[in-house]
C-alpha cells in the first residue's frame, strides 16, 4: 500500500468509523473470556438432555452457529438453531434451551424463551442486561450469563461465542459432547495485525474489498465452515452495506454450480472460497476442480490453525476487516445500520 492510500484510508476510517468499529475488531482476542462457569449452573440445570436448542437472530445467532458446527463435527446430541418466533415443535420438557441476544432484548428470542419457561423447558441465557435477564432471573427454571455491553452486536462476537462456549462445555456433563477447545491465542492476535489495513500497509484487505465492490458476492465453504461463510455474507452486508450470499459444498455442486460456470458470471460475480486444512479430501478436490473451471474472479481465503476452532476464529477476523474495508471504500460507516433500526421502531409502534 502506498503512503498516500494508507493516509486516505486512515481519513476514511478517521471520519466515517462513528462507534469505533476497527477498534472492537482489533480486540477481538481479548473478547474470548473461555474462564469456566460456576458449578452452579450445572447444579441448576442438573439433569441429562435430549438435545439443546440455541435461540439467537444475527449476529448472537453467529454464535450458536459456530459452536453447533463444533459439535456437528465431535459427536453428542442434537442441537438446532433456532432463528424465529417460539421454538420448534419438538422442543419439550426433555430439551435444554441456550438464548442468546447481546441486548437482551431481541423480540423473536424472548419469544422462544417465554414459551420455554411456560412450557416448563430449562432456559440458559446470554445478553449484556435487558428483558431476557429480567425474564431468567425471575424463574426458577432459568440462569443467566452475562457479556460486556456498550458495543454493536455484531462485534461483540468474541464475547458471545466463548461464553456460549463456556455453557456448552458445563453442559457437557448433562450429555452435550463438546471437549475443552485450545487457541492460538498468539496466533490470532497476529491475524488481526495482519489484516488490520489502517495500521499494517501490507494488509490483503483492501485489496480483496476492492475487486467485491460493483459484484455480486458468492461465498462457498466447507461444510464445516459454513458457519463461517453465513457470518462473511452477514457481515458484509450490514458492516458493508452489500449483496452476498452462502452456501457449501459439496451440495452447491448438485445446483449452484451450473450458474457459476456460464459466460455471464464472469463480469458480474466474485466466488470467495473458504478453506482449511482439514477439509475432507473429497471436498478439497472439489474446490480445486471449482477453482479452475469457474470463470469468474475467485478469492480463496485459506484459514490457518491446528484444528476447526482456530481455523474458525481465523475467518472471523479475516471477514471483518474485509467487510469493514468494503464499507469504508463505499463511504459507508460500518456501524451504521439504520433501516434495521427503523424496522424495530415500526414494530415497536405496531406492537398488539
Amino acid at each position: 500500500m502506498s503512503d498516500e492510500r494508507a493516509r486516505s484510508i486512515s481519513k476514511l476510517a478517521d471520519e466515517l468509523d462513528s462507534e469505533g468499529m476497527l477498534e472492537h475488531l482489533r480486540n477481538f482476542p481479548d473478547d474470548l473470556d473461555f474462564k469456566g462457569l460456576d458449578d452452579e449452573l450445572t447444579i441448576h440445570i442438573g439433569r441429562n438432555f435430549e438435545g439443546a436448542v440455541y435461540l439467537g437472530m444475527g449476529g448472537s445467532a453467529a454464535a450458536g452457529d459456530f459452536v453447533a458446527s463444533l459439535i456437528d463435527n465431535i459427536a453428542g446430541k442434537p442441537i438446532t438453531i433456532w432463528r424465529d418466533y417460539g421454538l420448534p415443535a419438538y422442543v419439550t420438557r426433555g430439551w435444554l434451551v441456550i438464548a442468546t441476544s447481546y441486548s437482551g432484548n431481541t423480540e423473536e428470542t424472548l419469544s422462544g424463551v417465554q414459551q420455554a419457561i411456560a412450557d416448563g423447558i430449562p432456559v440458559v441465557g446470554i445478553s449484556s442486561g435487558g428483558r431476557l435477564q429480567e425474564m431468567l432471573e425471575s424463574t426458577d427454571l432459568g440462569w443467566w450469563v452475562p457479556v460486556p455491553g456498550g458495543q454493536p452486536p455484531r462485534s461483540a462476537f468474541g464475547h458471545l461465542f466463548s461464553r456460549l462456549m463456556r455453557v456448552s462445555l458445563t453442559c457437557d456433563r448433562l450429555g452435550l459432547s463438546l471437549p475443552e477447545q485450545q487457541i492460538d491465542e498468539q496466533g490470532l492476535r497476529d491475524v488481526v495485525t495482519e489484516w488490520d489495513f489502517v495500521n499494517n500497509p501490507d494488509s490483503q484487505a483492501l485489496d480483496i474489498a476492492s475487486g467485491l465492490l460493483d459484484r455480486q458476492i458468492g461465498i462457498v465453504s466447507a461444510p464445516e465452515l459454513g458457519c463461517a461463510g453465513v457470518r462473511f455474507a452477514n457481515q458484509l452486508n450490514e458492516n458493508g452495506g452489500v449483496f452476498a450470499r452462502q452456501t457449501s459444498l459439496p451440495e452447491m455442486n448438485h445446483n449452484e454450480i451450473i450458474a457459476w460456470t456460464q459466460p455471464e458470471a464472469a463480469h458480474s460475480q466474485m466466488l470467495i472460497l473458504l478453506t482449511w486444512d482439514g477439509m475432507n479430501e473429497r471436498v478439497a478436490e472439489r474446490i480445486e476442480w471449482m477453482n479452475e473451471a469457474v470463470d469468474a474472479d475467485v478469492c480463496r481465503i485459506h484459514s490457518e490453525g491446528e484444528g476447526l476452532l482456530d481455523a474458525m476464529l481465523h475467518l472471523c477476523v479475516v471477514m471483518d476487516w474485509i467487510s469493514c474495508a468494503v464499507a469504508l471504500l463505499r463511504g459507508k460507516d460500518p456501524s451504521a445500520v439504520g433501516p434495521i433500526q427503523s424496522l424495530k421502531d415500526h414494530l415497536s409502534d405496531h406492537h398488539k
